[in-house]
């Protein structure tokens, strides 16, 4: 009802016979207390879920002896206390308050008449509390959403053979569990668990056949289910009351069976998603089934559609057969479905055109997803009664033509996506005319002409991508779109200044204007968007000095301003925006969910609780994509990747003077480029404390002087250039920079060092003149053998010539000789030598003399 404040206690004193007090889905707030009530033992029923109630409650002095049911779901009780003097409690249900109180858990155990209990979406760790299963009256019991681990708790259930609804699902339970647990449990109608952790799974196929339960819902998902022949439950066979059946996530493989379908007629929802099915999906003509939701995605169906599928499932409101190999046409008779909210059937083979039965039959379509196929043509063809149309995906195909005007039958749009097609022509000026839109996507089109005033008018955009067309003219000016927080427009031709077109837009995110024909300056309203995260204004012809509030920018971790016309020098104040500090949010802006549910109503005649539920939903989360250059190559960033990528690149510009110390303060920045530019003077040796710096270019400057050393310690660093400087000196060559080459440093002549094979010492010999003093280094010589058997062969030769010198007097006499000889010969070359340099001397002395 929508009330609010403190609980009038004093309007409800004089109740002395209430027995039934709800107060469900209000807003009640503070304390609530029944100390001045008269009788309030009396009271049998008392709901207070959904409110703001606070503090703590003592049940034991509340009196509460006669309560039979008990709802304190969704409130804010901090602390609940004496549970067990509700010795009449049969229904209580404390979903989503929080607890993990254990005292809360044993008032819980002694509680004999309980047959209803929730405790869904709290805080409960731990392996499940055995005393549950002395509460053999339960008829159902919830214990989802919480932290709850160890094995399944297949000895709880057992003795529980009451049970009609049993909910384990959302914990982190472990091992194995077989449904030969529940051979006992003939009044089941309701079991869920899931997802389980990889190593876990469930067995179905020790279940004695026919099973003794006739099950309605069933939620199997993530549970490695039948891990040894990976096939669906042959028990479903015999489930003839079977309205939620839910076995995705499961690895599960062949033909989805056509019994399952024609067995099981009551069935309303049917999600086999996420498996490994394959082959064609079969549906008998003589179906008629009362399904709801049908969702195969994400397998590996192959072949045709059923072209009877509208026909043999007349009530279906959510179809996905998306993620499949589904090919040729897509059946005209889904125009049947009437009553669909929601129809996806992206990432298929389908082909041809749209069939226009679509567009008239499906009158209360809200989704249509159709991405990543092979259609063609157009889509709405002519008019429509898609009146209720709120999301449209036509992205990824092979559309053409102009954008149909049949789409301006759809006022509730919120999102449309036409992205990557081939439409022509200009944006409909009637675009304005969707005042709910959200999110537009034209890119990657033919789109031609400028940007239409109409654009002004869409005050709850949020997301606008028209890049990668063939726009012309100026941005409009506008400051309406206060919405706006992701804009992407480039590659294309858009020319003038940048206006005053996002001026409001002060929850921009992302600003993509790169790659156009922008001229003039960075207007000042720019520095004003304190939430950008993201600018990208690079390949345009934006001249001037580089402004200084863009340091205003404090939030910004990529930021792009190259292959400009900029001049002057590089702002010091950069070191002010963060590159990489902050968390760059790629949350879904907006989400559409379709809730399904079937509700149990309990036999109690005072207490409706809804048991089990399924709920299906797509939602649209445009994740944002980036293209920045970084490692010599442009590369895509998009949704949480954003969170790891910064980047600064001022390349291609005229940029002058020195490279500030204080960038050295970029310490979260993961790619800085500034080649191409004038830049002089020296590499500071402060960017060293770019720790996480993984590309650094300023390659085609005219910096001079060294390497500085310190950059050795930037361990991250993959991609380092500095190619055609002035630079000199010894390059490091430690650490990272071990890995580098030529390549990093060619066009500086000055460098030197080993990674360059150019010695720092210019007396030394140039390393291809060295003699061959390491040849055979590597090769099989024992260098102690050779030098022994050297010394032993020279002292041979020795005592050899002493011995013939001794024994011969003809030897003695000729080596005597040729001794005298030597020694005459070096003389006399002396002698010659030395007569030589002085007639050199002499005529180097009369060519200078003649000079003068």
């Amino acid at each position: 009802m929508g009330l609010e404040g403190s609980f009038p206690i004093e309007d409800f004193k004089r109740l002395e016979k209430l027995e039934f007090l709800d107060l469900a889905g209000n807003r009640f707030s503070g304390s609530m207390s029944f100390k001045e009530f008269k009788r309030p033992e009396k009271l049998e029923f008392l709901d207070l879920s959904g409110n703001q109630f606070s503090g703590s409650m003592s049940f034991k002095e509340l009196k509460l002896e006669n309560l039979k049911g008990l709802n304190l779901g969704y409130t804010k009780f901090n602390k609940l206390s004496d549970i067990e003097a509700l010795t009449s409690l049969k229904a209580l249900s404390l979903n989503g308050i929080g607890i993990n109180d254990s005292s809360v858990v044993q008032g819980i155990c002694s509680l004999k008449n309980l047959d209803e209990l929730q405790l869904s979406d709290n805080k409960f760790y731990g392996p499940v509390p055995m005393c549950f299963r002395n509460l053999t009256s339960l008829r159902v019991l919830d214990l989802s959403k919480n932290i709850l681990s160890g094995n399944i708790p297949a000895a709880l259930i057992t003795p529980l053979v009451h049970l009609e609804y049993l909910s384990l699902s959302g914990n982190l339970f472990g091992g194995s569990f077989s449904f030969n647990s529940l051979g006992n449990h003939s009044k089941l109608q309701g079991f869920e668990l899931g997802p389980l952790n990889n190593d876990s799974h469930v067995d179905t196929e020790d279940l004695a056949l026919p099973p003794p339960f006739q099950l309605k819902d069933l939620y199997l998902s993530g549970c490695n289910l039948n891990n040894q022949t990976q096939k669906i439950p042959s028990f479903l066979l015999y489930q003839k009351e079977m309205q939620i059946l839910d076995l995705s996530s499961n690895k599960l493989v062949g033909q989805i069976p056509t019994w399952l379908l024609q067995n099981n007629t009551n069935l309303e929802v049917l999600v086999l998603k996420d498996n490994s099915f394959t082959g064609p999906f079969l549906v008998d003509d003589s179906l008629g089934t009362n399904l709801i939701q049908l969702d195969i995605s994400n397998n590996d169906v192959s072949g045709k559609v059923p072209q009877n599928i509208g026909l043999s499932f007349p009530f279906l409101r959510w179809l996905n057969l998306s993620g499949n190999s589904f090919e040729a046409n897509i059946p005209h008779s889904l125009g049947n479905l009437t009553m669909a909210r929601s129809i996806d059937l992206s990432h298929n083979k389908f082909s041809g055109e749209v069939p226009s039965q679509i567009g008239t039959g499906c009158l209360a379509l809200r989704i249509l997803v159709l991405s990543y196929n092979n259609l063609h043509g157009n889509f709405p063809s002519g008019s429509t009664n898609l009146t209720s149309l709120q999301i449209l995906h036509l992205d990824n195909n092979r559309f053409n033509g102009s954008i149909s005007h049949g789409l301006s039958r759809s006022p509730s749009l919120s999102l449309l996506d036409i992205s990557n097609n081939s439409f022509q022509g200009k944006i409909p000026s009637w675009i304005g005319n969707f005042s709910s839109l959200k999110a537009l996507d034209m890119s990657a089109n033919l789109l031609e002409g400028s940007l239409p005033d109409a654009i002004c008018k869409l005050s709850h955009l949020e997301f606008l991508d028209l890049s990668k067309n063939q726009l012309i003219g100026p941005l409009p000016a506008c400051s309406e779109l206060t919405s706006l927080m992701f804009i992407h427009l480039h590659h294309n031709m858009i020319s003038g200044p940048i206006s005053n077109m996002l001026s409001g837009s002060f929850n921009l995110t992302t600003l993509d204007l790169g790659y156009n024909k922008l001229s003039g300056g960075i207007p000042r309203y720019i520095g004003k968007l304190k939430e950008l995260r993201v600018l990208l204004l690079g390949g345009n012809e934006l001249l001037g000095h580089i402004p200084l509030h863009l340091c205003q920018l404090q939030k910004v971790t990529i930021m792009d301003l190259s292959q400009n016309k900029f001049s002057g020098p590089l702002p010091t104040c950069f070191n002010n925006i963060s590159f990489g500090r902050g968390q760059f949010s790629t949350d879904a802006f907006f989400a559409y969910d379709q809730p399904f549910g079937i509700k149990f109503v309990a036999n109690l005649p005072f207490l409706a609780m809804e048991i089990f539920s399924s709920e299906y939903s797509i939602a649209f989360s445009e994740q944002e994509k980036v293209i920045f250059t970084t490692k010599s190559r442009s590369e895509h960033y998009a949704g949480n990747i954003l969170n790891f990528m910064s980047g600064l690149d001022l390349s291609c510009n005229q940029l002058i003077g020195a490279i500030p110390p204080k960038f050295g303060d970029l310490r979260h920045i993961r790619a800085l480029n500034l080649s191409h530019n004038y830049l002089q003077g020296s590499i500071p040796s402060r960017l060293s404390m770019l720790n996480q710096i993984e590309s650094l270019d300023l390659s085609y400057n005219d910096l001079s002087g060294e390497i500085p050393s310190e950059l050795a310690s930037l361990t991250t660093l993959s991609i380092f250039n500095v190619s055609f400087n002035n630079l000199s000196g010894r390059v490091p060559d430690t650490w990272q920079f071990a890995s580098f080459d030529e390549s990093n440093y060619r066009g500086n002549p000055g460098l030197c060092g080993p990674l360059l094979k150019r010695s720092c010492n210019p007396f030394a010999p140039h390393p291809e003149n060295v003699g061959d003093q390491d040849i055979e280094v590597d090769g099989a010589i024992d260098v102690a053998a050779f030098a022994w058997s050297f010394f032993a062969s020279y002292m041979v030769i020795v005592i050899s010539l002493v011995v013939i010198l001794c024994v011969s007097p003809y030897y003695r006499r000729a080596w005597s000789f040729y001794i005298d000889y030597w020694i005459l010969s070096r003389f006399y070359e002396y002698c010659r030598s030395r007569s030589l340099e002085k007639k050199q001397t002499w005529k180097v002395f009369n060519w200078n003399v003649r000079r003068r």
